[in-house]
């Protein structure tokens, strides 16, 4: 059987078209919400209630949709993950309301979460360890190329109905998964062995518990908490950094903003889009060279030198009016946020066969549950008093923090990972 070949490539492109999708959902409905607003005769706020409705359907899909991947395989859940999603966006298609628009709004949010976790488990699963932090950043940059997918549709003649509608194709695409795409033959391993009763006592205690229990029990239990630690820094900083960036490019300049029309903000959008797909595959690229950690923290530096560049770019620029210097600065902080290159494949790689959906989609939404959810509203407090200079500037404070975090995860990127498992890789080298 051909593993090194046709395997992995047919799983890098599913693994990939699921995670660029997926970023098309949650973009869209961003992009959309004015004409959402006007079109459902509601509050623009109401459907910013819907985009936070996502993120906690999201939380919701990576506690629930994940453990799926480890009991039903990868392949398997990962196709459910996507019809979810692409089935309820393509649904708001025909929303009437705004509590319909919030309902598949929700289950859309279910899909992705789960999708995350299950995804690069798969990818850990069956591609070589020697390039997989490559491909892992690949993946990543999907989100990127989803993102510019969805401001193709936002510009286009179609409007949000049909644009939302085109979100059904996803879901056909699972045909040609569950066709093309095999089942991880180290999850398979694991399952014939489970199926047959040849596992340990102690594994049998352990799989009949419940994978949500489990990540919470023992070592995994110290892993788990430490790493989502590090998603909630991470998302805080994002989200807070984000959506600030976006209100001081849109508010007046008597608030300290830069008042910029809708076509003055593209070269930001664009900038940061493309330095963001550049970074978190480059990054990805570069945790196989030298390591997972090491790597994690030299762009976490690299983005807080950015962030302190724009500490002293902030002043000038709105004193003169140009903005060339703050469109390079933005790119150098957002290069940081490349980590996201290197945590698609660190955590399963931490986590054994039975835990590695469940592990990382545990973290991943909790820590964005956690970062996500409070880094907009504090953000958006301190602006009030300290202004946009000193909040925008501040997740280059967490990027140091985070630096030193990830020293307290063991280092196993590039590893062979195995269907048993006894958390010896655990041990630091």
């Amino acid at each position: 059987m051909n593993t090194k070949t046709k395997r992995p490539t047919s799983t890098l492109i599913a693994v990939a078209c699921g995670w660029l999708f997926s970023a098309v959902d949650i973009i869209l409905l961003i992009l959309f919400q004015t004409e959402i607003a006007e079109a459902l005769s509601v509050e623009p706020q109401s459907v910013k209630i819907a985009i936070g409705v996502g993120l906690l359907g999201s939380a919701a899909g990576g506690l629930g949709f994940a453990p799926l991947g480890d009991k039903f395989g990868r392949v398997r859940a990962l196709g459910w993950a996507i019809i979810l999603y692409s089935v309820a966006t393509a649904g708001m298609a025909f929303s009437d309301g705004i509590t319909s628009l919030m309902l598949l709004r929700f289950l859309a949010g279910v899909g992705t979460g789960g999708e995350w976790s299950i995804g690069f488990a798969l990818l850990t699963e069956v591609w070589s360890p020697k390039t997989r932090g490559a491909m892992g950043g690949l993946v990543a940059a999907m989100f990127n190329i989803g993102t510019f997918l969805a401001i193709g549709l936002y510009h286009s003649p179609l409007g949000w109905r049909w644009a939302f509608g085109v979100m059904f194709l996803p879901a056909l695409g699972v045909v040609i998964l569950r066709r093309f795409v095999p089942e991880s033959p180290v999850w398979l391993e694991f399952d014939r062995a489970r199926r047959e009763n040849r596992l340990t006592p102690d594994m049998v205690a352990a799989v009949e518990r419940a994978p949500l229990l489990q990540v919470f029990r023992g070592t995994v239990s110290r892993l788990t908490s430490k790493v989502i630690l590090l998603f909630a820094v991470m998302n805080f900083g994002f989200y807070s950094f984000s959506t600030i960036f976006i209100e001081y490019l849109q508010a007046g300049p008597s608030t300290g903003g830069l008042g910029l029309s809708k076509e003055a903000q593209l070269p930001f959008h664009l900038a940061l889009n493309l330095s963001g797909l550049v970074s978190v595959f480059l990054a990805g690229l570069l945790s196989d060279r030298f390591g997972r950690r090491r790597t994690f923290s030299s762009f976490c530096l690299f983005g807080a030198s950015g962030f302190l560049a724009l500490f002293y770019v902030m002043g000038s620029a709105s004193e003169t009016g140009g903005h060339s210097a703050l469109v390079i600065v933005f790119s150098m902080c957002c290069i940081g946020f490349g980590i996201n290159g290197v945590m698609g494949i660190l955590v399963p790689e931490l986590y054994p066969t039975h835990l590695r959906s469940t592990g990382p989609g545990v973290c991943q939404n909790l820590g964005k549950g956690i970062g996500g959810m409070a880094g907009p509203p504090i953000a958006g407090a301190l602006v009030v008093t300290l202004g946009y200079k000193m909040v925008l500037v501040f997740p280059g404070i967490l990027f140091l923090l985070l630096a030193r975090l990830i020293w307290t995860l063991p280092e196993v990127g590039g590893r062979e990972v195995k269907a048993f498992e006894d958390g010896e890789y655990l041990t630091d080298r």
